[in-house]
């Protein structure tokens, strides 16, 4: 995800600075002046075309002190996309690092698109604590992958030709389930 940033400055004279962000875990490496996207052109044509230097802001070619000179939410939204790839680290800047418990709405969003995070942002909340948002994500996956073993769980043992009850009482010692939920997912998976 590539995205354009640009200011317009009023000064003596008008002039624009234009920066691009790369909001991708991976270390860029495309072109970063006009004259390598034309690495297939006649060079002799080149040579009548201005060269322009890409001003490229990359997460993963920026140490952390230089992503801590930001200033706004662009600041959460680089660290997270520097090592939303490394579980553990990010982990820990998320525990330890305060900003990240009061994130800008519109960067949550910016976070999501660019990792594919599914961080849930309630309705009408201009923040997001990413800490709580990241830890309930992990255990709706963990339910929903508990349900999903127990569906593969009763799938397999009706195709080996085991009886209900004794699917029942398997799942009620394997699953730490009571008999009427046990029997309710034996019905959900079975009919």
């Amino acid at each position: 995800m590539l995205m354009e940033i640009s200011q317009d400055f009023k000064a003596d004279a008008d002039w624009r600075c234009q920066v691009n962000a790369y909001f991708g875990s991976e270390t860029w490496d495309g072109p970063m002046s006009l004259s390598e996207m034309y690495a297939d052109c006649d060079t002799e044509l080149l040579k009548y075309v201005a060269d322009y230097r890409i001003n490229l802001i990359a997460p993963a070619g920026l140490t952390d002190r230089e992503i801590d000179e930001f200033q706004t939410g662009m600041r959460e939204i680089m660290r997270y996309i520097k090592y939303s790839d490394d579980r553990e680290k990010l982990d820990r800047i998320l525990q330890t690092e305060q900003r990240f418990k009061n994130v800008e709405r519109s960067a949550a969003e910016i976070i999501n698109a660019a990792t594919n995070s599914k961080i849930k942002i309630d309705q009408g909340k201009e923040t997001v604590d990413m800490c709580l948002a990241i830890q309930e994500m992990r255990e709706e996956s963990k339910i929903e992958g508990r349900i999903e073993g127990i569906r593969a769980f009763i799938q397999d043992k009706v195709e080996d030709g085991v009886t209900e009850n004794i699917i029942v009482d398997k799942l009620q010692r394997h699953f730490a389930l009571d008999e009427e939920t046990a029997r309710r997912y034996y019905r959900d998976y079975v009919e």
